[in-house]
């Protein structure tokens, strides 16, 4: 049986300074909200543990890389806020050697048809992984890497 004390999977959001001090502070209460929901998912034996917003790509290069000497990181799940420039991940991604999951999820659940506008847009909406760099960048030889699609509110991969 596998000893599951002490291991952690770590969750880590990529954003960017564009859409300013408040609106990054906002991202991270929605990490940690995120995490505070898959905490709840039995499927996850090991506790997630909220990263700080990750917003340039050497926060993420170092992040990868601290994740491949942590012995006790077991893998990162990725969530893109907002149509975040996914490219800033590639040098990261080459560079790891632990498990990773995409979450490709919007924060919210319902979109607000009604009243949406680019505030609502640039606060919820996450990066569609296929259509960016992001994606392409799974195309490098590398550990166990699999996208996830939810809806928040639900949270079974697909």
């Amino acid at each position: 049986m596998i000893d599951f004390k002490g291991l952690e999977i770590w969750f880590a959001t990529g954003s960017q300074h564009l859409y300013g001090r408040e609106a990054l502070q906002k991202v991270q209460e929605y990490t940690e909200a995120i995490v505070r929901e898959l905490a709840l998912v039995k499927q996850f034996l090991v506790p997630i543990i909220a990263k700080p917003v990750m917003t340039t790509p050497d926060s993420i290069r170092q992040l990868c890389l601290d994740a491949n000497t942590a012995g006790n990181c077991r893998g990162i799940i990725a969530w893109m806020h907002t149509f975040f420039p996914a490219k800033m991940w590639i040098g990261g991604l080459k560079n790891l050697t632990k498990p990773l999951l995409h979450l490709h999820t919007q924060f919210n659940r319902e979109i607000p048809y009604a009243t949406i506008d680019m505030d609502f847009m640039n606060l919820n909406q996450s990066s569609h992984w296929r259509r960016t760099e992001y994606g392409e960048s799974w195309k490098l030889p590398r550990a166990q890497h699999r996208p996830a699609r939810s809806q928040r509110r639900s949270l079974h991969a697909q």
